[in-house]
């Protein structure tokens, strides 16, 4: 039976668009995203989640979602409504998309309006690389 739902989910992932759907209807308007690609298990990724509220901050007017590959991390109450949850099968094809098998984590993208996520952020996100981030799509 596990072979047959990991045949499945393969399937799925192959004929599923290369650009997972986007959140942009949860967004503010006129805001872009930045995504935090992570897994409960990666400590780095862990680390920004608990320092969330300061990634929000810097990211405003931009929409921050979770996007972890293990499960969906919801975000720390104080914080409810203002960060956005990536879906599970969603969040793993993007990690694939952007960072290739074994794609490494923590990994951040950042999404500008109407556009599909920019090459990735590798490591880390702290505030002060908020402004990186966006150059990256720029390019």
């Amino acid at each position: 039976m596990r072979k047959l739902s990991i045949a499945l989910y393969g399937a799925f992932l192959a004929a599923s668009s290369l650009a997972p759907p986007s959140l942009a209807a949860q967004a503010p308007s006129g805001a872009g995203q930045v995504i935090l690609l992570g897994a409960r298990w990666c400590a780095p990724c862990m680390a920004e989640w608990r320092d969330l509220a300061a990634l929000v901050a810097a990211a405003s007017p931009d929409q921050v979602v979770l996007a972890w590959v293990d499960r969906p991390m919801p975000p720390p109450p104080a914080l409810n409504g203002q960060v956005a949850v990536m879906p599970h099968a969603q969040a793993l094809e993007l990690a694939q998309r952007l960072g290739g098998e074994g794609f490494g984590l923590p990994m951040a993208a950042y999404a500008p309006v109407d556009r599909r996520p920019c090459a990735p952020w590798r490591g880390p996100l702290r505030p002060k690389d908020m402004e990186s981030l966006r150059q990256l799509c720029a390019r």
